[in-house]
């Protein structure tokens, strides 16, 4: 499942991030580099599917 990523709100090192296909899914990170793989575990937790079926594309 692809799921994408836009980037809510990003403040004093911490972005707040918006999953379109999953507007339940609240997520923050410290950098962009940690997007990917927190995403697909958060996603993984909410749906009870295995975190290496999504695929994240991100948007700013």
């Amino acid at each position: 499942m692809r799921l994408t990523v836009k980037i809510k709100k990003a403040t004093d090192g911490q972005m707040d991030l918006h999953v379109l296909e999953l507007p339940d899914l609240e997520i923050s990170v410290q950098g962009v580099r940690e997007i990917p793989e927190t995403v697909k575990k958060a996603a993984a937790r909410l749906t009870g599917r295995p975190a290496d079926q999504f695929t994240v594309e991100v948007g700013y």
